[in-house]
């Protein structure tokens, strides 16, 4: 009986170490991220060539450190406008600037994973990290800055530690002119970012979700609270 119960134990305990092993082997190594995608339509035409200007937030740290380094976020990626990465009232946003006497619609996203030393020299050098090693954001909470107000007026570094909560933003419109017909068109912001923490041997870490879904009237102009709702989508093992 002691016998058949051992040998019984044995067999449990070597299918439990073939599972854990093929869960081992099977589940993908997801290195740490970040991703934003910018969706901006119904944007008035500019006053004048180069003036008009649109401002969005920024992934960033507790800090305030931008989680996307600037040279890939600035430039000439969306036809017609200019990107750079601009100091405000508020902190550092991605301003685009029309450059001709239109303003199309914004539509652009932005994808960096943080990769290990060895995998660095594959990678072009705009998407090289510049200031976190590998995995070494894989628990640093991000979200789309500035952040104006929280709830209650406790500070970032405390709210970004929650489950998830809204938050006051803010976006920025000058230098548009809406026809005496647009006068009561709205501009959409539809804003989007995951900080996604990787998956490494069977354990996958937080993600921490922002995103911005609104609507300002294309009259407005200068510098507009709105809502972003964020969510951290809590790790665990990989295989649940």
């Amino acid at each position: 009986m002691k016998v058949d119960f051992i040998y019984r134990a044995f067999i449990a305990l070597f299918g439990m170490i073939v599972v854990l092993s093929l869960l081992f082997a099977f589940t993908e190594t997801v290195l740490p991220g970040n991703f934003y995608a910018i969706e901006i339509t119904g944007l008035p035409d500019p006053a004048a060539n180069g003036t008009a200007t649109v401002m969005v937030p920024v992934p960033a740290n507790t800090t305030g450190a931008l989680v996307i380094p600037d040279e890939v976020l600035t430039g000439n990626q969306v036809s017609g406008w200019q990107a750079e990465i601009r100091e405000t009232l508020y902190g550092r946003m991605l301003a685009f600037t029309a450059v001709g006497e239109y303003a199309p619609d914004i539509s652009v996203s932005f994808e960096v994973v943080q990769t290990g030393d060895e995998e660095l020299k594959r990678l072009p050098l705009h998407q090289r990290p510049t200031n976190l090693t590998a995995w070494e954001m894989k628990r640093e909470p991000r979200l789309l800055a500035p952040v104006l107000a929280t709830p209650d007026n406790v500070s970032v570094t405390e709210f970004i530690q929650v489950s998830g909560g809204a938050y006051t933003t803010t976006v920025f419109l000058s230098g548009f002119v809406p026809s005496p017909e647009d006068a009561a068109g709205v501009v959409t912001f539809s804003l989007e970012y995951r900080g996604v923490g990787g998956t490494e041997r069977l354990m996958r870490e937080n993600t921490w979700a922002t995103t911005v879904n609104t609507v300002v009237m294309g009259t407005k102009s200068g510098f507009i609270p709105i809502q972003a709702d964020y969510q951290v989508i809590a790790g665990g093992l990989a295989f649940l």
